[in-house]
């Protein structure tokens, strides 16, 4: 039995499972999918609300971009263009190789360039995101995206991996806390559950240090010490 109440029997262990509601895209759950190369499949249940042109896509990221702005991370003037692409662009710009457990959706792509340790020059190019995810999922990696483009324009440098991932994991969560859909509470599972060292770990960690401090504190703290706070040194922040 999957999270949506499909039953299926050990015959259909083969079929793959869709990247973004984990239904086994097959005929008679999701009328088939796609797959690609890369192991990525979207079904064609989720493709009927998926996000495939850019003005829906621009839309979205703006209101995504007031969601953040009401937790308090406001990217006030700043530019964040998004841009809908295949599996090769989001490839091709990801940043790091820790998704073996967490397929890569989207990427915040920037430059940043540097002198003798000086910086001499940062610019954000945009958000790239995986074209016809449903909209809630949509939603969900965009808000992630604008975290670490929060981060870039506030100048959080050098942070950990597993820290800055495990921020942008908790803004995904704490945005679908707010929703009362059942794609949301199957996204919370997956992020709760999640055995990914970056994205899980991270983000579980990220969680446990919003009992020591409220999120404005939090964002402070791993700003000045890279990394998130325990009992004791949230204290004495």
């Amino acid at each position: 039995m999957d999270f949506w109440g499909n039953a299926f029997c050990n015959n259909h262990d083969g079929h793959p499972e869709c990247s973004s509601c984990s239904r086994l895209v097959c005929d008679n759950l999701t009328n088939g999918g796609m797959q690609y190369p890369d192991g990525v499949v979207i079904c064609n249940k989720c493709s009927l609300n998926g996000v495939s042109t850019q003005e829906r896509a621009d839309r979205i990221a703006i209101e995504m971009r007031s969601a953040l702005a009401s937790v308090g991370l406001s990217l006030n003037s700043t530019q964040t263009p998004v841009k809908l692409c295949g599996r090769d662009e989001l490839n091709d710009a990801s940043h790091h190789d820790f998704h073996d457990n967490h397929p890569i959706l989207g990427v915040t792509r920037t430059t940043t360039t540097h002198r003798k340790g000086q910086i001499l020059a940062r610019n954000f190019d945009c958000i790239l995101i995986q074209i016809n995810l449903p909209e809630e999922h949509f939603r969900t990696v965009m808000i992630h995206e604008l975290t670490h483009a929060w981060f870039f324009y506030n100048y959080y440098e050098n942070l950990p991996l597993k820290v800055e991932e495990g921020m942008c994991v908790l803004m995904e969560y704490i945005w679908l806390k707010n929703l009362n859909t059942k794609d949301a509470e199957f996204r919370k599972k997956q992020l709760e559950q999640s055995a990914d060292p970056i994205y899980g770990d991270g983000f579980r960690e990220a969680r446990e240090s919003l009992k020591y401090m409220p999120l404005t504190t939090l964002l402070e703290f791993i700003r000045d010490k890279k990394k998130f706070p325990g009992r004791w040194s949230s204290f004495f922040f």
